[in-house]
């Protein structure tokens, strides 16, 4: 099950009617349904919201299959930082999933809160963050909701000038960087990163003849992807270009 498909079910248990969830999201009602109708994809502050104002994991949100909130009945055990329900290990949790957790012992127990003294876990320490600079908001958060699942940290940004800020401040492993954005050339981008870091550099174009020029300009890229592109394309060449 999709998140679109997730959101809409998750909605009518609750009994809510799409503009009583947007209302309390502060969003218009045309953009739950877009959410629900997969027209459009929410972005990260906006699932977490989701999460906290429907008191449920992000994992439920975003699960590929329909599964329940752990019942009062189910065992769960935390072993090694890892964690069973019924003997199933739960797998890709997040920090709004462990926050869940978190609440829901407590409740259990009805001890006191426990101040959490445990960082991140291994594998979200361990995820790479991924820059891209597009000026396709609606193929930019295809991407992110492909590539997050998947470990990755995804940071969006839709045109030059965005790019480079995000980029001193993200500090990003890689960057997915457009040829024509509306406001720098792409190739003008890339020149100025160049100067300043040699981050693997992954272009994306409509034009592949475009990447000659920049090989001619002596700017180095890693890789580049030629639109249209699969989602499967995008995600090896990273493997590829990490080394993962």
């Amino acid at each position: 099950m999709k998140f679109s498909e997730n959101l809409k079910d998750i909605r009518k248990k609750m009994k809510l009617s799409q503009q009583e969830l947007a209302d309390k999201l502060h969003v218009a009602q045309s953009t739950v349904g877009m959410w629900e109708s997969g027209k459009r994809t929410p972005k990260l502050d906006d699932i977490n919201r989701m999460s906290k104002v429907l008191n449920i994991t992000v994992h439920r949100l975003l699960s590929n299959k329909k599964e329940e909130e752990p019942g009062p009945d189910q065992k769960i055990e935390i072993t090694k930082n890892e964690i069973f329900i019924d003997g199933d290990k739960v797998d890709n949790i997040s920090t709004t999933d462990i926050t869940e957790i978190v609440k829901y012992i407590k409740g259990i127990k009805g001890t006191k809160p426990v101040p959490s003294q445990a960082g991140p876990s291994q594998k979200l320490k361990d995820a790479k963050k991924i820059l891209i600079i597009d000026d396709e908001q609606d193929m930019c958060e295809l991407l992110y909701s492909y590539l997050v699942p998947h470990n990755y940290k995804v940071f969006l940004t839709f045109n030059g000038q965005m790019g480079l800020e995000y980029f001193d401040t993200v500090k990003p492993d890689v960057v997915l960087l457009d040829l024509s954005l509306p406001d720098i050339d792409g190739p003008v981008v890339l020149d100025i990163l160049r100067k300043i870091s040699n981050v693997p550099v992954i272009v994306i174009t409509a034009h592949p003849e475009d990447v000659a020029d920049i090989h001619l300009q002596d700017l180095k890229i890693n890789g580049f992807i030629e639109k249209p592109f699969s989602l499967e394309e995008v995600l090896n060449t990273l493997k590829h270009i990490i080394g993962e």
